[in-house]
């Protein structure tokens, strides 16, 4: 039989920190000025052996505020990071928030209420993308909370969403507690699957639309980094996630649930596998392999794209014919500097559109 920890607090918050030490203080700011009473909440950081001041300023913090505990591992990764907290939280709620991330202000309390109310398994919520540190007022307007439906979990999963992210959700401890679901640990995309064989099991699960989260994009994460080695496992990673997905779904077949949007994530994380390939520096007889090992595996050739983005489909196009794709990786290796300097070029002009856009229209 599984034990609980004893109830005292409506909800955890958990924060993963490695080397956040430029970041953390906005993220508690963030979550202590939520109008939320103080006991009814606690934040657990889980310093994840950083080597910087994350540790010295989560401390300081700390001190200020007895509702902040710290926690410190060796490292491990944040997977390993946030099963800690799952098993140190003793709020009904569990929210995971990074520490390079905010929310904005005046939200927290109207998602743990109607969470509350309804007496959810999960909650799932909006984020925005940005490289802005000031994007503290929501966009949504006007929620008709009483138009928002209740589903189970098999018809969410089968034809709601399946959320990518686990910071965009509220998830009931005693409920995650008794799957035994935990993230795996030393992958990325390990949101992905953690939500993929949770989702379907929830009793109660909805989508609040308000876009709380703040995802910010940094440039030294595993997701954005060109340095050789990190850039080499989020390949990896991926692919195994995606072998991982291909397990997940014959579960969804055998208990009847759909499986069109699970398809669709899987498809999307060997697109970016296709996207990353192009780009490393994996030897041609590296990635000739790779996609043997993909399509012994039933995962190529991928679905043909039907969508309007021209660059898109022809990606998918040359991926999906290996020779081509290997005669495109070696005419990018052989012309990589002036590629690289266009590519460069024009995501710093999307970028400074972006901020600009946004900053407008959320400020």
């Amino acid at each position: 039989m599984v034990q609980f920890t004893p109830v005292k607090k409506r909800i955890s918050i958990v924060i993963p920190m490695y080397n956040a030490e430029n970041y953390i203080e906005q993220c508690l700011a963030s979550i202590l000025y939520q109008p939320l009473i103080k006991n009814d909440y606690e934040v657990i950081i889980i310093n994840d052996g950083s080597k910087d001041g994350s540790l010295i300023k989560a401390t300081e913090i700390s001190k200020e505020h007895e509702n902040i505990t710290v926690f410190t591992q060796e490292n491990k990764g944040v997977s390993a990071a946030r099963n800690k907290g799952i098993d140190l939280a003793n709020g009904k709620y569990i929210w995971f928030i990074d520490a390079d991330d905010y929310i904005i202000s005046d939200t927290a309390n109207h998602l743990l209420t109607f969470a509350e109310k309804h007496d959810l398994d999960i909650l799932q919520f909006n984020k925005i993308r940005t490289e802005s540190r000031a994007l503290n007022k929501a966009a949504t307007k006007h929620i008709d909370i009483s138009k928002i439906e209740i589903f189970n979990g098999k018809e969410y999963a089968s034809k709601v969403d399946l959320n990518d992210s686990c910071c965009t959700n509220l998830y009931k401890k005693e409920f995650v507690m008794s799957t035994k679901i935990r993230f795996i640990e030393g992958k990325v995309m390990e949101d992905m699957t953690f939500n993929a064989e949770l989702f379907p099991l929830a009793e109660k699960i909805t989508h609040f639309p308000i876009d709380t989260y703040r995802y910010v994009i940094n440039p030294n994460s595993i997701w954005t980094s060109k340095e050789s080695k990190a850039f080499r496992k989020s390949i990896v990673d991926f692919i195994f996630m995606a072998k991982k997905f291909s397990d997940i779904i014959e579960d969804y077949k055998i208990n009847n649930i759909g499986t069109d949007i699970i398809n669709l994530k899987q498809q999307e994380m060997l697109f970016n596998v296709s996207k990353r390939l192009l780009t490393s520096d994996f030897k041609i007889i590296e990635i000739n392999a790779i996609i043997n090992d993909l399509s012994r595996n039933n995962l190529y050739p991928l679905t043909p794209y039907k969508g309007k983005y021209f660059l898109k489909k022809l990606e998918l196009f040359l991926f999906n014919r290996k020779l081509l794709f290997i005669t495109a990786a070696l005419m990018y290796r052989l012309l990589k500097r002036p590629i690289d300097y266009f590519i460069i070029r024009r995501h710093q002009r999307n970028r400074e559109k972006l901020i600009k856009k946004t900053i407008v229209k959320f400020d």
